[in-house]
């Protein structure tokens, strides 16, 4: 009888609705993500232990093309005719996990690769003058391991076969986790780290393997937002409109396909934001064991958003102010602090204190980091310092890093990556939003804030009590900071999107302000999907996007 009246209600159609989207969205998603075929070996040298690999007969090489193991080090490349005198041919030294091209230019019979750093190379591959590749051997164990897997050299180096911006980072220290090596990462808890080695565990490293969980993030993102869109305005079509905002939003896009763990953190906030508004909802007469349940998801998911990143936090702080703000509002109401507010309280400092922090520190005990393995709690608050000082005291400075009051606006994107296929044709990847989405989510927090200031609804409190809460602590911190730092605050610009739409429709009674609205976003999402997924397109078309001076991608 259960099953058939869970049937028998709505939740099909909802089914339905959202799996469309999602599928949508993944096929979208899944496209050019990236190659599943990467270089597993990586030879490991140490200062001064050089290898020599030695062609069948002298060649006039044009390149070599390098992969980068998870350390990188320094190599200097010489080449010689003779085996005895060697010329230096240029430095081996970019991004880990990516390929990069060496230009030689000249005739040899054997190349040196010489550390100057200790570090890892996954493959190397020579090229002759005709772009043709050249066989190689050598008797050196490790450097064996630099020429074992020729297919997995690729034919021209793109995002989709190497990591880029923050992946070097992130990515590493998954294949770091899933070989049982101290992670080189240690700036952010281990959490998000963990889940994006799960694929590397199963399919070993690689781009696709390493930005799966982000993107399957991503997705979980778009099912949040509808489920939460439906329990904020109470119809699918608005619900609707949430999870279409998020799911064509190149911003969201971009970052979820990238290999880091943004997507897991905002998955968490979001979700846990999910229970706390469903316990915001409950009434007086809601029974113990519904209050419970919603707030003990509600901290565990605020919990695993800590131990993805430390932002986290900020989702907490609009929690707090909304559950401490509802105790107040219905212990006024009812006019007495009955027993079981007592209750729930108790079990809020099990559920948002104590659960996270045990989630939080057996990762460590359980993780090592190249600042050494956890052994007691002073160890514990060493690297717990050691992390806070990094983000305190980070003074460093950035091309594309940007000021918190100018992320609404979308005023300056980071450019994430460039390759130039020929002269006249670029392949690029920025974190650009949607302009149909930022710009006018701009008007519609204005148009939210005024009608929370007038009729003090539900909705509005929830959507700009969490919108501010997790942007305005930006307003304090100094250090280089990004517009990435504003994803957090993006779902609830979408939802206050919603608002004024509905807001419109009910005004006007037409139903074309919906779905004119929507198709608008969804031309925007394709005009700049070329910009957001790396897509081979004319220069002239990228720069026909730069609106903005301060957009450059």
């Amino acid at each position: 009888m259960k099953i058939k009246s869970i049937l028998s209600k709505d939740y099909v159609k909802d089914i339905l609705i959202i799996g469309i989207l999602v599928i949508v969205y993944s096929i979208i998603s899944f496209i050019r993500l990236g190659n599943i075929v990467s270089p597993q070996t990586f030879g490991e040298f140490t200062y001064g232990q050089e290898t020599i690999f030695e062609l069948e007969k002298p060649t006039q090489i044009s390149k070599l093309r390098y992969f980068l193991g998870d350390k990188e080090g320094k190599f200097d490349v010489f080449g010689s005719a003779d085996g005895i005198n060697y010329s230096n041919l240029g430095e081996i030294n970019d991004f880990v996990l990516a390929w990069t091209d060496l230009n030689i230019n000249g005739t040899y019979k054997y190349i040196k690769i010489f550390p100057k750093k200790n570090g890892n190379i996954g493959e190397i591959q020579l090229y002759d003058k005709f772009s043709n590749k050249i066989k190689i051997a050598t008797d050196y164990s490790e450097g064996k391991k630099l020429i074992d897997e020729p297919n997995t050299v690729p034919e021209v180096i793109s995002h989709e076969n190497s990591a880029y911006f923050d992946e070097i980072y992130f990515a590493t220290s998954s294949y770091e986790y899933a070989n049982g090596l101290p992670a080189t990462e240690y700036t952010h808890p281990h959490l998000g780290k963990i889940l994006q080695s799960i694929p590397v565990v199963l399919f070993g490293i690689s781009p696709f393997s390493y930005r799966l969980m982000g993107n399957l993030a991503g997705i979980g993102i778009i099912i949040v937002m509808y489920i939460l869109g439906k329990l904020i305005f109470k119809k699918r079509l608005y619900a609707f409109l949430a999870a279409f905002l998020m799911a064509f939003d190149n911003f969201h896009f971009s970052q979820t396909r990238l290999g880091t763990v943004d997507g897991s953190l905002i998955f968490f906030c979001l979700t846990s934001a999910l229970f706390m508004y469903r316990y915001f909802l409950l009434g007086n007469d809601a029974t113990l064991k519904k209050k419970l349940f919603n707030l003990f998801f509600c901290g565990l998911f605020f919990g695993c958003a800590v131990c993805v990143k430390w932002m986290g936090f900020y989702t907490g702080l609009g929690l707090a102010l909304i559950f401490f703000g509802k105790m107040i509002y219905d212990s006024i109401k009812a006019k007495k602090f009955d027993k079981q507010n007592i209750i729930i309280m108790l079990a809020c400092v099990l559920f948002f204190v104590i659960i996270p922090c045990i989630i939080y520190i057996s990762i460590y005990f359980n993780f090592e980091t190249v600042h050494g393995k956890i052994n007691n709690m002073d160890d514990f608050f060493k690297l717990t310092y050691d992390m806070f000082n990094f983000h305190s005291t980070l003074t460093a400075t950035h091309p594309f890093s940007s000021s918190w009051y100018t992320w609404p606006i979308m005023l300056k994107p980071v450019w994430l990556r460039v390759g130039h296929i020929n002269d006249s044709t670029v392949s690029t990847i920025s974190n650009i939003g949607n302009p149909a989405i930022w710009w006018f989510g701009v008007i519609a927090l204005i148009y939210v804030l005024i009608k929370l200031i007038a009729k003090r609804k539900k909705e509005e409190i929830f959507i700009i009590v969490m919108y501010l809460s997790v942007w305005l602590p930006y307003v304090f911190i100094g250090r280089v900071m990004f517009l990435y730092h504003y994803f957090m605050a993006l779902p609830f610009v979408m939802f206050a999107i919603v608002d004024f739409i509905k807001f419109l429709y009910e005004k006007f009674n037409k139903k074309w302000i919906i779905w004119g609205y929507m198709l608008i976003v969804f031309i925007m999402f394709w005009v700049f999907y070329p910009v957001s997924s790396g897509m081979p397109v004319p220069n002239t078309y990228v720069e026909s996007l730069r609106w903005l001076s301060t957009w450059i991608f």
